[in-house]
């Protein structure tokens, strides 16, 4: 008997795998029936098979279809324990990689690929559409594939697919403007196939329906696009699939919204009735489902007028009647067709009965009888039609009121044609026709008080943007409007409750600002990227809300917009012209000089230091926000990266004028940021940097004075930037800086005294000030010019600080300093001297070492200044500590400088700082930095060499020894 061989499971399916690209078709169905079978046994087997073969797509492997329906129906057989994660991507990028690979559309690998990745979806739907969402972009070539599959997993699993509808709608809505007119048929049957699904889902979970407010603002913004501008489109197939559409979203969208519509929505409908009736048939089934939105709403009355109601009513029974006659001679009597166009006829007839009294017996009849053809055919049907309407039909034939809805009904065949739709889009408005909408009544709300009026006012203003009525000076007044409260915080909202005298109607309703703010920036972001006609409004209008400070919160969303419409500019050189030729627009200076500063905040809301730079290296460093939290030192490394930019851009321009022009205005801005130190701390520094371009002596003095003058350094914050802005300065006017400096000191008393409160509103008569306010402004004033001198010590020219430096210490400038009592102002001071001795480190590393004079004397100041002052009443436990910290990080830049230091020093050194180490532990962010700078110390002092003195280990055994006996 001859052996058998059995052939392994793997190899088999990989033969039954090859032979899907068999030339025979029933070879080809016989494989993929086979796999099927084996799929459902074993999904596993075959699916790592298919992998496989799936190497190379379509170039290698000739039917992809094939595998890809393969795979889909192995992925749907899989149990629910045997998803593996890390699997199922694999094969998602797999059919994405091929999807993305072609500019194809409905091809059968398509959409054998897009089963594959809804059938993945169906285990894990978030990793799917993760997938899915990486390629969702308007620069992509395969979106449309992307959105097919969204399509399509909506209608296969709308459970899974409604509750991420929002994030899908989130990153479709911005690139919906920009769709091509050939792909406008698959996104607008995408939105019939999701609204489909919601309206599932909410049959079967009506109590967790997840249509919240950003869904509802998602959906209406769809809503108008779809229906002011792709139903419009001259391509059929556009149109029809925007009709489709339209019909799904009548029941989701708001009320208020709908009736607005319906003036364009009901023409757009009918006006398909003209094409064949497969296309009325699809018209027929939106009209239904506007008519139950219309007509049958429990939240309100009927919308539309009784005369629009009767000529609808005319167009289905005509349709109706038609069909009939068709159908009789297809013997085909129960089309969904016919079905569809009867239930709509008697949707109209049981909800227009009500009205139906003031119609003329005589007008009804000829309408629907001009309807009956000889044909016997049409008898039972129309007399169903007659037989509901004319009991409820009244005999009066008095005359009836002409409407303001002016309509013709033409009868032509089987069609009604609304001769002029702009009366029907009037009667709805209730305004004439020749007329457009009241501007001058909307312009009368924008100073209402109350939150809910102004978010629906706002909602408004981008509806009346998508009609075009913003136009020339009233169009710039309503996009200030939606700039404003873009702007809006809750400091705003304090204000309004606070206003005297107010109406009770105005008090604020349920609307939060930060609800009317993201309103506000939607709404100006669709009118921006979805209406090409606000291009000239919006251009160059918007660069004149980036300077005033009321708008300050709204400069992020400023911004974007300003970008999209630079890159969907209709025009590009004069785009730059034009701002030129207005005076009301910011000049280029202005623009510069507010877009760096507001940078400061890299974590400001709505991502606003990346929408207004475009330089690569920046924007990686800002654009992880958490990751950018970890760093404690993010701030600062922030701003000194502002501070290189600003100081690159200076030199590129090389135009001193212009750069004295700047200078100007960032002057001029200090009043924006007013009670904001952090960006008038970073306003020092720009200003700073750029006197450090000029060569004007007389405009540098000018410019610091005014520097100072506006400096708060009652506030830590904002003078140490006065210091960096001063120290900046000093790099190319060092004398200039120091005869301010010296200015400054020689009146610190007399300052005192006749520094006026400028909350005041007397003339500034001098004043006699407490004890305690003497000498808080005195710490203050000192603090700050310790900073100013040991900063411009840091940025000065190392060849010429030798002599500023002996000069500073040798006259006991900073023995002045010494007796400042809050430790912030301590803290400073210690600043002042470290920067001092890292001028000398860094003269000597750049070639011009130099001994720092009385260096001891420094040392001393420190010691002094860490010491406890028993009768200080401003510090603390940490803040002593804090000072303490920082006196220990100094005494090693001093210890660290020439001349090398003396065992009389080292001594003093040691026996000041070595009991830092009996301290505590407590707390311990403070106390571990303080003893590592103390360890720091140690070893500086150990490399000045005075360890081979013979009294350095007894010294430092016997401190040893006292801490151990005071532990």
């Amino acid at each position: 008997m001859a052996s058998s061989t059995l052939i392994p499971a793997s190899e088999a399916v990989q033969v039954l795998l090859s032979l899907l690209a068999d030339d025979s078709s029933s070879v080809r169905e016989a494989s993929m029936s086979s796999l099927k079978n084996i799929a459902a046994l074993n999904p596993l087997l075959v699916l790592d098979c298919c992998t496989v073969v799936s190497r190379g797509g379509r170039r290698r492997f000739g039917n992809m279809a094939g595998v890809f329906q393969v795979m889909a129906f192995g992925v749907r057989s899989l149990d629910t324990r045997d998803v593996d994660s890390a699997f199922m991507a694999k094969l998602a990028k797999i059919a994405t990689a091929e999807l993305i690979s072609s500019k194809e559309l409905n091809s059968d690998w398509q959409r054998a690929a897009t089963s594959l990745l809804v059938a993945i979806g169906s285990h894990l739907p978030d990793l799917m559409m993760e997938e899915i969402f990486l390629h969702l972009s308007g620069t992509n070539s395969a979106v449309q594939a992307m959105v097919q599959i969204l399509a399509e997993f909506a209608s296969t699993d709308p459970m899974q697919f409604i509750p991420r509808w929002k994030g899908v709608l989130s990153r479709i809505l911005p690139i919906l403007g920009n769709v091509r007119e050939m792909h406008r048929p698959i996104f607008a049957n995408a939105f019939k196939c999701w609204c489909q699904a919601s309206w599932q889902y909410s049959i079967d979970f009506p109590s967790h329906f997840p249509q919240d407010a950003d869904v509802m603002s998602f959906l209406n913004s769809a809503f108008e696009l779809l229906l002011r501008v792709w139903a419009a489109s001259r391509d059929l197939k556009v149109r029809v699939a925007s009709v489709e559409a339209l019909g799904q979203m009548v029941g989701l969208i708001t009320r208020a919204q709908l009736k607005t519509a319906l003036p364009r929505l009901i023409p757009t409908i009918l006006d398909l009735y003209k094409k064949d009736q497969d296309i009325a048939f699809l018209a027929t089934c939106s009209l239904h489902n506007l008519l139950n939105a219309s007509l049958l709403s429990e939240s309100g009355p009927p919308m539309l007028d009784f005369e629009v109601w009767l000529s609808i009513l005319v167009l289905c029974v005509t349709l109706f009647l038609g069909l009939v006659l068709v159908e009789i001679s297809e013997a085909s009597l129960l089309s969904p067709n016919r079905h569809a166009v009867w239930l709509t006829v008697q949707q109209l007839l049981e909800t227009g009965g009500q009205d139906l009294s003031s119609l003329k017996t005589a007008d009804t009849f000829l309408i629907l009888s001009s309807r009956c053809f000889t044909n016997h055919h049409f008898k039972d049907d129309l007399t169903i039609v007659l037989s509901t309407l004319l009991p409820v039909i009244s005999t009066n034939n008095d005359g009836k009121d002409q409407s303001d809805f002016s309509v013709g009904l033409k009868i032509e065949g089987r069609t009604i044609d609304f001769w002029c739709s702009l009366h029907f889009e009037a009667s709805f408005a209730k305004v004439p026709a020749s007329s457009i909408p009241d501007v001058e009544a909307v312009k009368s709300l924008l100073e209402e008080q109350n939150l809910a009026v102004r978010k629906a006012l706002s909602e408004l203003i981008v509806v009346m943007a998508s009609h075009c009525y913003l136009v020339g000076s009233s169009g710039e007044l309503f996009i200030e409007y939606l700039v404003r409260h873009c702007a809006i915080t809750d400091h705003n909202r304090s204000d309004l409750e606070n206003i005297p005298n107010k109406r009770i109607e105005m008090k604020i309703g349920a609307v939060t600002p930060s609800e009317l703010r993201a309103v506000c920036e939607k709404g100006l972001l669709l009118v921006t990227i979805t209406i090409p006609e606000m291009e000239h409004i919006l251009w160059p209008f918007l660069l004149r809300m980036i300077i005033p400070r009321t708008y300050t919160g709204a400069v992020a969303t400023v911004c974007r917009c300003i970008s999209e419409l630079w890159r969907h500019r209709s025009y590009s050189n004069d785009m730059l012209s034009e701002c030129k030729t207005r005076p009301d627009i910011p000049i280029a200076e202005e623009l510069l000089a507010r877009l760096v500063v507001l940078l400061h905040n890299p974590l400001a809301r709505e991502q606003l230091a990346t929408q207004i730079l475009t330089i690569p290296k920046m924007k990686a460093y800002v654009s992880d926000t958490e990751d950018l939290k970890q760093d404690p030192s993010y701030q600062d490394t922030w701003d000194d990266m502002i501070i290189n930019f600003l100081a690159e851009s200076l030199d590129v321009i090389q135009d001193a004028d212009w750069v004295m022009s700047l200078g100007n205005v960032f002057a001029k801005h200090y009043e924006l940021y007013a009670s904001d130190d952090q960006h008038t701390a970073l306003l020092h520094r720009c200003l700073g940097i750029l006197l450090q371009k000029v060569n004007e002596r007389a405009y540098v003095r000018d410019k610091i004075n005014w520097m100072y003058k506006q400096a708060n350094i009652a506030i830590p914050t904002n003078r140490l930037g006065l210091a960096k802005a001063m120290g900046l300065v000093a790099a190319s006017h060092l004398d200039t800086v120091l005869d301010k400096l010296k200015d400054i000191l020689d009146n610190v008393g007399q300052g005192i005294f006749q520094r006026p409160n400028p909350d005041s509103v007397l003339s500034p008569l001098p004043t006699l000030p407490s004890d305690s306010f003497r000498t808080e402004e005195s710490d203050d004033i000192h603090a700050a010019l310790a900073l100013m001198y040991g900063y411009a010590a840091k940025y000065a020219p190392s060849t010429v600080i030798e002599a500023r430096i002996n000069a500073l210490v040798g006259t006991n400038v900073l023995s002045r300093l010494l007796h400042v009592r809050h430790p912030k102002a301590k803290q400073a001071v210690i600043t002042a001297i470290d920067l001092l001795g890292n001028a000398v480190i860094n003269a000597a590393e750049s070639g011009s070492p130099f001994p720092l004079k009385r260096r001891d004397q420094l040392l001393d100041y420190i010691l002094t200044l860490m010491g406890r002052d028993d009768e200080d009443g401003f510090a603390d436990y940490n803040d002593l500590l804090r000072t303490q910290a920082l006196a220990i990080s100094a005494c090693t830049t001093l210890v660290s400088v020439e001349p090398k230091l003396t065992v009389e020093t080292r001594n003093h050194v040691m026996k000041a700082t070595l009991g830092f180490f009996a301290i505590p532990n407590d707390p311990v962010d403070i106390v571990n930095p303080l003893i590592d700078n103390l360890i720091t110390l140690l070893c500086a002092i150990l490399l000045s060499g005075l360890f081979n003195h013979p009294s350095f280990l007894m010294n430092l055994t016997g401190h040893i020894g006292v801490l151990c006996y005071t532990k």
